[in-house]
């Protein structure tokens, strides 16, 4: 890496790529200005990094000479993913949601001095749309070596499963290892050298964490977070179950909490779990602290004052493993 990092941070939401970036300890490492126009996301965002320039507005406001003016050479984001999934009917580019990053695919070609990298997270499906493939095309015509993975946190050691679609690109012949260096293959696994970036990276020198290293202390955990009855007798069967020491857990999504089935793991802090006396177990959310904490937040990392649970859900569930994406940034600029 030459230079220092100049971040464009595009669709920042509550600032996962922004920490990404400091857990890689880059010298003089900087986001010269982060976007979304989430009003949420923005108060959360600004309340984290009160320093950095963020604009609460479209990507499609931006023209390649603003960009041009911004002197970022990387860019990182992670851009709406309802338009290629099925709740979202799996709409890709007709969908409105999809504009913005269509928006972006033209200022790229348009810039005087385009991005020396790219990072871009997205959820699986994304390699099968319509938009990956216009997106690797325009990466193609300006010279981007690119390397795709999916990726989940479990495989890095982390007791939590969120399998995600992400995209590395570099400028200027700047050329990715011979191990990945196959065009059109997206890898779902860790190759040995991305491998050297990981502390953690699930394997048998290096086992899966448990979810008690993620969860905060018993004797803070308020009632409000225990399984209501109505919901215990109707659902207890089709809930993912935890407890503490359990390796894994479910990607917890913008529905946790509210949303019974598939939208993340309960945690059970009894000794048993009994089935034939549903009201005897001893179940409960996973706090917010709890979803970030598992999603690699520093522990600085808070929420204004005033969010509810549901708002606090909703935005962890729509963000991103600060952990991965830090692995994936640090073998791109390497």
């Amino acid at each position: 890496m030459e230079n220092p990092l100049k971040v464009l941070e595009l669709y920042s939401g509550i600032g996962g790529m922004h920490y990404a970036l400091l857990d890689g300890g880059y010298a003089n490492a900087e986001v010269v200005c982060s976007i979304d126009i989430s009003p949420a996301a923005s108060l959360v965002y600004k309340h984290n990094f009160p320093c950095t320039t963020h604009c609460e507005r479209s990507i499609e406001g931006f023209s390649a000479e603003d960009f041009d003016r911004m002197g970022f050479n990387t860019i990182m984001m992670s851009p709406p993913c309802q338009p290629f999934t099925r709740l979202g009917l799996q709409k890709d580019v007709d969908d409105p949601r999809s504009r913005s990053f269509l928006h972006l695919m033209k200022l790229l070609p348009a810039m005087q001095s385009p991005p020396n990298y790219i990072l871009m997270e997205n959820v699986k499906g994304f390699e099968n749309s319509k938009a990956h493939e216009l997106f690797c095309k325009v990466l193609k015509q300006l010279g981007f070596s690119v390397v795709e993975f999916l990726l989940s946190p479990k495989q890095f050691g982390i007791p939590n499963s969120r399998l995600r679609y992400y995209l590395l690109a570099k400028h200027n012949q700047k050329e990715f290892p011979d191990e990945v260096n196959q065009l059109g293959k997206v890898f779902d696994d860790i190759p040995l050298c991305l491998k050297r970036f990981c502390n953690n990276t699930g394997s048998k020198e290096n086992p899966t964490k448990t979810l008690e290293q993620f969860l905060e202390e018993p004797s803070s955990i308020s009632d409000e977070y225990g399984l209501p009855e109505k919901t215990l007798l109707r659902y207890l069967n089709v809930m993912d179950i935890v407890n503490p020491v359990s390796k894994s857990s479910t990607c917890f999504t913008k529905s946790y909490g509210y949303y019974a089935e598939g939208t993340g793991s309960v945690l059970n802090t009894g000794s048993t779990l009994d089935m034939s006396n549903v009201l005897a177990n001893k179940l409960r959310y996973f706090t917010p602290t709890e979803v970030a904490n598992l999603m690699c937040f520093p522990e600085q990392f808070s929420f204004p004052d005033g969010f509810t649970r549901k708002q606090k859900y909703k935005l962890l569930g729509n963000s991103l493993n600060v952990y991965v994406v830090s692995c994936l940034l640090k073998f791109l600029v390497t």
